[in-house]
């Protein structure tokens, strides 16, 4: 096994940030790491503040660890990491690199990467809802056409694109990286790394509105995709977005819809429940292993890609065919308890649509939802969480269970026998226990910070 390809050496970085350079300024740098646990033998480690600690506290850990370089503000992060004389001394062919902003310069840095590989065609896919899904599609059947880079996790953030994108060597002909914002502008930072040949919109919704204000502001910024497009690139959209037009609206580049209607071969599909749905596409009959009409939708989006990129259809198929639910995305666990877990995150429409599966599913057994605030929705949060319980006891539940206090003013309000709202991760876990037997459906659905999958085992472990 081979050592891993130069990105830059200390001198090229140096240059390409404008940085002051002290040590080694030969050092090689093959890798690029924010946390120094994740530091492996000639990474470039990047010092970035954050809100629980400072990555400038770990600069010598991670010089210990066989970091080649370490960048680092000029400021010295208040005395946080020791002198730059020190390090030099006790680490002599390590190059310490330091710039006024830490995040810039990975993003500097990554945008230079990319710009080194001009074949490279990369394929970036946004949207409130299924980005990570859509990528796995996406990316499995570009894989089985050319050696492709997928971007590992949801690796889609100012932070994560750019390390996705060390990730891409030389011998990638395609990259499928996602790329989502949660703030005004961190698209258009996004685009200017990634630099997306194809961009694909999965949906606009109410996720992040808390940060981004309005929908209208939701849509100028996953619009932001595009940006970097010169003429040549191309803009996928679902063909019945209602905000289609304002999401098509100035892009430089051709828009092309995809869906049922757009989609070439496409001619129909048909739901298997919890065992996911198969679809038909030019004669084919294609086991799509993952639950819900979103997971069509899902799936369209990357056929339509290996259309546009004339993939093989029977490589299409075996693609497809081998993508698996993802951890905390639609995963069904079965027990005496049979659970939907779908909590990696949650905004309005994502816990509709969970809602909507749910209930129109098979069982023997009695409906349950268990529903988790959802984070970042701002000054729209009162009026969310009142209309997703409203959604919730209107449908085909037999009971409603909530934790997080920003369902507390509709549940308290409410006098509906099916409702438990409660204060606390434990007191949800005793109040699922005595309502559950074997047999149940629990859909368990929520932000990720609340960590809801913990309530798997005590359910679907339950004694039949």
């Amino acid at each position: 096994m081979g050592s891993a390809p130069l990105l830059f050496d200390a001198r090229e970085a140096a240059a390409v940030l404008s940085a002051r350079l002290h040590g080694a300024d030969g050092a090689r740098i093959n890798a690029v790491a924010v946390d120094s646990r994740a530091v492996t033998a000639g990474a470039l480690f990047v010092a970035l503040p954050g809100e629980r600690t400072d990555g400038h506290r770990f600069v010598a850990d991670a010089l210990a660890a066989g970091a080649a370089a370490v960048l680092a503000s000029n400021q010295g992060a208040g005395g946080l990491m020791p002198p730059i004389e020190r390090l030099t001394a006790d680490y002599p062919r390590a190059a310490i690199l330091t710039v006024s902003d830490t995040l810039a310069g990975l993003q500097m840095l990554a945008a230079e990467h990319r710009s080194r590989m001009p074949e490279l065609s990369v394929i970036g896919i946004t949207g409130s809802n299924g980005k990570t899904t859509t990528k796995e599609l996406v990316g499995a059947i570009v894989s089985r056409h050319a050696q492709t880079l997928v971007s590992r996790g949801n690796l889609n953030s100012d932070i994560g694109l750019p390390l996705s994108v060390f990730d891409i060597t030389p011998q990638h002909r395609f990259a499928v990286l996602e790329m989502g914002m949660n703030r005004v502008g961190e698209m258009r930072q996004l685009a200017a790394i990634a630099r997306p040949d194809i961009a694909l919109i999965t949906n606009i919704g109410t996720a992040h509105i808390g940060n981004i204000g309005s929908i209208p502001k939701i849509i100028n910024e996953k619009r932001s995709i595009c940006a970097e497009f010169n003429g040549s690139q191309r803009l996928l959209i679902w063909e019945d977005e209602p905000h289609f037009e304002q999401l098509a609206e100035g892009v430089d580049g051709e828009v092309l819809p995809y869906g049922p209607r757009s989609t070439d071969g496409w001619q129909g599909h048909r739901s298997g429940g919890l065992e996911g749905s198969t679809l038909l596409w030019r004669g084919h009959s294609i086991r799509l292993a993952l639950p819900g009409e979103h997971s069509v939708r899902n799936a369209l989006a990357a056929i339509h890609i290996g259309v546009i990129l004339e993939v093989d259809e029977h490589a299409i198929v075996d693609a497809i065919e081998s993508v698996r639910p993802l951890f905390g995305r639609g995963q069904i666990v079965n027990g005496a308890v049979t659970a939907i877990v779908d909590c990696y995150n949650a905004n309005p429409e994502s816990v509709r649509q969970a809602l909507d599966f749910a209930v129109s599913l098979k069982t023997d057994g009695k409906r349950i939802a268990v529903l988790g605030a959802m984070k970042e929705l701002g000054e729209h949060a009162a009026d969310a969480h009142r209309a997703i319980l409203a959604s919730a006891l209107q449908s085909d539940l037999d009971a409603v269970l909530l934790l997080g206090q920003e369902f507390a003013p509709a549940a308290l309000a409410s006098d509906d026998q099916r409702l438990n709202y409660c204060s606390s991760f434990e007191e949800l876990v005793q109040a699922l226990c005595e309502l559950t037997s074997p047999g149940d459906l629990v859909l368990i659905k929520g932000s990720r910070s609340l960590e809801l999958e913990r309530l798997v085992p005590y359910i679907t472990e339950k004694e039949e």
